[in-house]
């Protein structure tokens, strides 16, 4: 099933509930969520005796009224509440209208039930679990049973995706109206089980949110007279130690830039190192160059499109003069790697080249490299658009929740990826697909969607034992396979 790409956050959230309690009852739109995590529960799961915890809130009121149509049907259900209930004024009605109250048991053995329904806290959380609820949270994620989270699990926070001290690891999430971020970053992505959206017809705010799921633009239609240098030249500055992985970074680059449609790759070579690419060269081009004075001159002297920076680099002095040089050019560039650990020497200066830039820069941190140069809060939206704004380029920060961020603020979670690219190499692919897709004339952050896009769906299609390589060789599949859906 297709998601809704549109991600609230809990303030938005609540702003859409109040607007909708404007026209119609607040009560009966909690009557309306129960009704449709009753029928999707009972519509595709098995179950012969259910438990429901139940918390304070409206959450717990979502539970409560679930327990009455399992009393309707006659099925085997308890309630258990280890907080107070109906603590809010719909809480509270739907605990009036429970229909059989010897149902809520004060003692419940985990194991007798084979689906558990968490109606703890949703996205209210707002304190921390107490040490009696982290015992039976544990138990319950420990237990062989179904458990199915209310609009999030409980424990994990709606903006951010952290957990508290433990938080309950759900098979399936019944989430309102539109996504939470907690639903997909991280740790919260690993406790949300598979995701449903249930339509509770709550107001619709999707234009006040700049928060969206990663869906890749429109390839560009290629034509048959176009020629390879009409396809784009993306270049890349080689490093100096031309073995194991300083090679591997800038051949993989190289090779993912072509994959992806650019016509043409070269590679700036330091002369004494000419002989170390040439057995493995065969589509490439190599642009040799004597010294760094002699390759900010041919850079000078050359209409360059896209180049990536960063691969397989040293961090030497010349190296920081170089980047000192290319961010003042006209050239669309993405940033990888050793990059970072350039930047991070003298982050004020670099930041101020980065914001004068007027041509398309793309960031490709993980979290190690993004700690190096910018303000980390374990909130990974807010990280990820302030790093954007502070350096007016196009952030994709790595990682199996992948967020990426554009200077005019818009948001896009990667809600699609494989733990198999986490192998040597995989993050120079990332940066070559970007790299030829910006010499594509891509604009920065459609080509860091559709890289990021097309990565994913390489990782997930080869799966295990995957190395760099692989994905290189998997990317044409992939665009074909794109092709035909926009087709």
């Amino acid at each position: 099933m297709r998601l809704n790409p549109y991600i609230y956050s809990q303030n938005l959230i609540n702003k859409s509930e109040l607007k909708t309690f404007e026209k119609i009852d607040s009560f009966k739109v909690m009557q309306k969520a129960a009704k449709k995590s009753f029928d999707y529960i009972v519509q595709n799961l098995q179950f012969r005796k259910i438990l429901i915890l139940c918390g304070p809130g409206n959450n717990g009121g979502d539970g409560m009224l679930i327990a009455n149509h399992f009393i309707n049907r006659k099925k085997n259900v308890t309630i258990f509440a280890p907080l107070e209930l109906g603590k809010t004024k719909d809480s509270n009605k739907a605990l009036l209208s429970l229909k059989n109250s010897d149902l809520i048991k004060e003692n419940i053995n985990i194991n007798k039930y084979d689906l558990i329904i968490d109606s703890l806290f949703g996205v209210g959380l707002n304190r921390p679990i107490s040490e009696e609820l982290f015992f039976l949270i544990k138990k319950i994620n420990n237990a062989k049973t179904t458990i199915i989270s209310i609009d999030i699990p409980s424990g994990i926070y709606t903006d951010t995706g952290k957990k508290d001290l433990i938080a309950i690891k759900a098979n399936i999430t019944l989430t309102f109206h539109r996504l939470k971020p907690g639903l997909l970053l991280l740790p919260g992505k690993e406790y949300a089980g598979k995701i449903e959206i249930l339509d509770i017809q709550l107001a619709n705010l999707d234009s006040e949110t700049n928060i969206q799921l990663l869906t890749p633009p429109s390839l560009k239609k290629t034509k048959n007279s176009d020629h390879k240098y009409k396809r784009g030249t993306s270049y890349i500055i080689a490093g100096s130690q031309l073995i194991g992985a300083s090679k591997l970074a800038a051949m993989a680059a190289s090779q993912a830039s072509l994959r992806s449609g650019a016509g043409v790759c070269k590679i700036f070579v330091e002369k004494n190192n000419e002989n170390h690419f040439k057995p493995q060269i065969l589509e490439e081009m190599i642009i040799t160059y004597e010294n760094i004075k002699h390759l900010i001159e041919i850079i000078k002297n050359t209409h360059i499109t896209s180049l990536i920076y960063g691969c397989g680099l040293d961090i030497t002095q010349n190296n920081t003069e170089l980047l000192q040089f290319l961010l003042k050019q006209p050239i669309n560039i993405v940033l990888d790697a050793s990059a970072f650990s350039l930047i991070a020497n003298n982050k004020q200066y670099f930041f101020k080249l980065l914001l004068k830039r007027t041509f398309a820069t793309v960031l490709t941190p993980h979290e190690g490299e993004f700690k190096k140069i910018f303000h980390y809060t374990n909130d990974k939206i807010n990280d990820c658009l302030n790093a954007s704004l502070q350096t007016n380029s196009t952030i994709l920060f790595k990682g199996s929740d992948t967020v990426i961020a554009s200077p005019s603020g818009e948001i896009y979670i990667n809600n699609e990826s494989s733990p198999f690219l986490a192998t040597a190499g995989s993050g120079d692919v990332l940066a070559g697909i970007i790299g030829g897709l910006l010499a594509q004339k891509y604009i920065g952050i459609e080509a860091s969607l559709l890289a990021c896009y097309i990565h994913s769906q390489c990782g997930i299609r080869l799966n295990h034992g995957l190395i760099a390589s692989d994905l290189i060789k998997e990317i044409p599949n992939v665009l074909k396979r794109m092709t035909r859906v926009h087709n």
